[in-house]
């Protein structure tokens, strides 16, 4: 007889024990290189926020301990890769005898700066939370303004997972390389996706309650997995490649 709740549970383990292993591939080559050459701080730094979004929704709307203790746990492992960026930072010794002989006006040849991705991609983020709260002002007075809150924090965890992968993205795209990412990674995070999906959806019948409530969630994981297969198909398409 078929049992709902133990397919449910195989693939929610399966899930647990990729998002466990997910970031140690990515840590140990950054430790092994000493450098963090090749990966986007953009793309660690927006899934840090998305993580950070979603532990509190989870909290908020009163998920399973698990859906708890992943974000905290992923919090904790985001903090590791974000300070190999800044112990693994070039350092570029100062020549003072060079200094000195700068010229004391500067150059007005310098090229305009360019908005940083990153900064485009959050402000992004903070006008789509600006926009669902003024859409959606009469539901969350309905639902109640924990519930919502918690939703609220679901979705823009969803937004922030999603625009995360855009500038690792561009990135490779841009040096035609995948040199410095983990693929392993990657792959263990699409299997890590694709089982966290599935635990949801055979838990119990799709209702329409259940599926609102996992909506954000599902959402976030779904999406993002082909974000993933583009990144993993740039590493078959730049195999052999190097900076």
């Amino acid at each position: 007889m078929f049992d709902a709740t133990v397919v449910s549970e195989f693939f929610g383990y399966v899930s647990l024990a990729c998002w466990v292993f997910v970031l140690v591939p990515q840590i140990r080559l950054n430790y092994q290189r000493k450098s963090c050459e090749g990966v986007s701080l953009a793309f660690y730094a927006l899934w840090a926020l998305g993580d950070l979004f979603n532990l509190a929704g989870a909290i908020l709307d009163n998920l399973l301990l698990t859906a708890i203790v992943l974000p905290a746990y992923y919090i904790l492992t985001d903090v590791v890769v974000l300070g190999q960026f800044y112990a693994y930072r070039p350092r570029c010794p100062v020549d003072e005898e060079h200094m000195e002989r700068q010229p004391l006006i500067a150059r007005t040849d310098k090229k305009p700066r360019r908005w940083p991705i990153k900064a485009v991609m959050a402000a992004a983020v903070v006008v789509f939370c600006i926009v669902v709260l003024g859409l959606y002002s009469e539901w969350i007075v309905q639902m109640g303004v924990r519930r919502a809150v918690a939703q609220l924090c679901g979705y823009s965890s969803a937004a922030v997972y999603l625009s995360a992968y855009v500038p690792q993205i561009l990135q490779n795209y841009r040096s035609k390389s995948t040199e410095g990412l983990s693929v392993l990674m990657f792959v263990v995070v699409t299997i890590a996706n694709i089982t966290y999906c599935l635990s949801i959806l055979t838990a119990q019948p799709p209702t329409h309650e259940y599926l609102t409530k996992y909506a954000s969630w599902l959402l976030g994981a779904s999406g993002t997995i082909w974000l993933e297969l583009i990144i993993l198909y740039q590493f078959y398409l730049y195999r052999g490649n190097s900076n």
